[in-house]
């Protein structure tokens, strides 16, 4: 019986280890596929923060393409709440990029709430910002 336990408990430490190495790795390759890794840190949570502060608005617009934040703000969609709060919890910014990105996201949502783009034409305004447009 105590051999039964002591297996069970081994097994269950090797799970759990790999379950530790897998999460640590799926974290440190979502960073290091793009060409912006110095963007990246981790909380002490382990979750991918996106730091712009020190970037130029063309070079933070590029980040923000690549980056695996703004995929995992796109799997709220259509929620602009939660998605809005991807964005503030995820990206830190000491310019108006952040704001500006939310309220463009406002922007594009009150032009489908009133009819004048299709769902597809939302998600692809959220996926593919337009700088020209207003608040970007």
């Amino acid at each position: 019986m105590q051999i039964i336990i002591f297996l069970i408990e081994v097994v269950l430490i090797f799970f759990l280890m790999d379950m530790d190495k897998i999460a640590s790795f799926e974290n440190k390759e979502t960073a290091e596929n793009t060409n912006y890794t110095s963007c990246y840190q981790f909380d002490e949570s382990g979750n991918t923060i996106l730091v712009l502060d020190s970037l130029p608005k063309e070079q933070k617009v590029m980040v923000w393409q690549s980056s695996s934040i703004k995929d995992e703000m796109m799997l709220e969609f259509p929620n602009i709440f939660k998605m809005s709060q991807v964005i503030k919890q995820r990206v830190e910014d000491n310019g108006t990029f952040k704001q500006n990105l939310i309220e463009y996201m406002e922007y594009i949502q009150g032009k489908y709430l009133a009819g004048k783009i299709t769902q597809e034409e939302f998600r692809n305004s959220l996926n593919y910002p337009n700088p020209s447009l207003p608040k970007y």
